[in-house]
């Protein structure tokens, strides 16, 4: 691939790690996940739930432009939807939203599927009724592995 074709697939996912959505912390979330990546991405997921339909999303954390992108595109798309749908989401879907399904990168598939895992875990804490009410943020200063591709990329 070209470089000129690599940086029209990557558009993207760059443009939404430059311009997040839902890259917040939340006040009184009904559920927190967090999780850690096994190249050492962290993410923390904040979930308000009324009446068993998630009406705000939000994530922070230390991680790539690619697990920044899927939990950008997935928050966004979570609002409105209820508890056991999120849970329901699967691989085609996820690749729809985030545009791409990085068939020939094993290693950024587990990037883009990172969020969404971490956002489901919450909706099944949330159904079994152990919502972290009292979370601590203590992830976010932890360096993602993956700066130097994010460097690569012409992103820092």
């Amino acid at each position: 691939m070209s470089e000129s074709n690599e940086e029209n697939r990557y558009k993207k996912f760059i443009d939404l790690f430059r311009n997040p959505k839902n890259r917040r912390s939340m006040e009184n979330p009904s559920s927190v996940s967090e999780g850690r990546n096994t190249c050492g991405d962290t993410i923390q997921v904040y979930l308000k739930i009324e009446k068993g339909k998630i009406t705000d999303a939000s994530y922070e954390g230390a991680f790539c432009a690619f697990s920044n992108a899927s939990a950008s595109q997935v928050t966004e798309f979570v609002k409105g939807m209820e508890v056991g749908e999120v849970i329901a989401i699967d691989r085609p879907k996820l690749f729809e939203l985030v545009g791409d399904d990085l068939s020939d990168n094993p290693h950024r598939l587990r990037c883009i599927l990172f969020p969404l895992n971490t956002i489901q875990d919450a909706c099944r804490k949330y159904q079994e009724g152990k919502a972290e009410q009292d979370f601590k943020k203590d992830l976010t200063d932890i360096p993602c592995h993956c700066s130097t591709e994010n460097a690569e990329m012409g992103i820092e």
